[in-house]
């Protein structure tokens, strides 16, 4: 056993030796080696075992990178599939005439796209298990006003969301699908005179998440029944929410807000 009158000034270098490896694995750099001077000293004991570890660790990153590599491209796959699925609807929608049928259509595609919104930011995220909420947010509302827009249309979104929150897939994709529902609603009946404003608030409060969508528009029908009156659209809201493990309410004054809490 060395102690500190025993060990000479070539064991301390080659022990400093040993250290500099070990920090180099700290940073990921598995090039580095220890010097085995086939001595059968204790040292040389120690620096092949240093060695093995780095070997190992470097095996174990390639490794990683090549799962995380496979992650992505399933996620690409998965985009490409439902992109896929939406250009057929679309092209079926070419050949109808009804419009309920086509508003039937359009809704299914901008379900799909908010879906696959969530893969492809995955597929290009530098975290496979996690989605910036802010930016989903903002590119889902930029592809459901481009579905539902008309020339004159003159929607404004403001949006106040706090930090920049990251959310796993399993709440992003029901959150996506329930902000796609409320925005759709908004677009398609709020404003018959194409003007009006969709604001979108979002922040976290001890363990709960609150998500307040509102519009400026004319608002629901007076006396309005959310068992009665609801369309597919708000009974997917509430559906969503409780896969969220959570909660809506909604004011019907001076235009619709939508209050999610999960």
């Amino acid at each position: 056993m060395y102690t500190k009158s025993n060990i000479s000034l070539s064991d301390k270098a080659r022990v400093n030796e040993i250290l500099e490896v070990i920090l180099a694995f700290a940073r990921q750099d598995f090039e580095k080696k220890v010097e085995i001077r086939d001595d059968d000293n204790l040292l040389d004991g120690i620096g092949s075992g240093i060695n093995m570890l780095g070997e190992e660790l470097e095996h174990s990153r390639i490794s990683l990178a090549e799962k995380e590599q496979l992650l992505k491209e399933v996620h690409h796959r998965v985009k490409n599939n439902m992109q896929i699925i939406s250009s057929l609807l679309n092209l079926q929608s070419d050949k109808i005439v009804d419009k309920k049928v086509l508003h039937l259509l359009r809704e299914s595609q901008n379900r799909i796209k908010s879906m696959s919104l969530v893969h492809e930011m995955l597929y290009k995220s530098q975290d496979l298990s996690k989605i910036s909420l802010n930016e989903y947010i903002e590119s889902l509302c930029r592809s459901v006003y481009r579905s539902y827009s008309q020339p004159e249309s003159h929607i404004e979104f403001e949006f106040n969301l706090e930090g920049d929150l990251l959310l796993d897939v399993d709440k992003m994709i029901p959150l996506g699908l329930i902000l796609n529902e409320i925005i759709s609603n908004s677009l398609k009946y709020a404003f018959p005179d194409k003007l009006g404003k969709i604001q979108i608030t979002f922040h976290a409060e001890a363990n709960k998440f609150n998500l307040t969508v509102s519009d400026n528009g004319i608002g629901l029908i007076e006396n309005f029944d959310i068992d009665k009156d609801s369309n597919l659209g708000i009974q997917l809201i509430y559906m969503l929410a409780e896969q969220l493990d959570g909660k809506v309410s909604y004011k019907n004054h001076n235009g619709v807000t939508y209050l999610i809490q999960f």
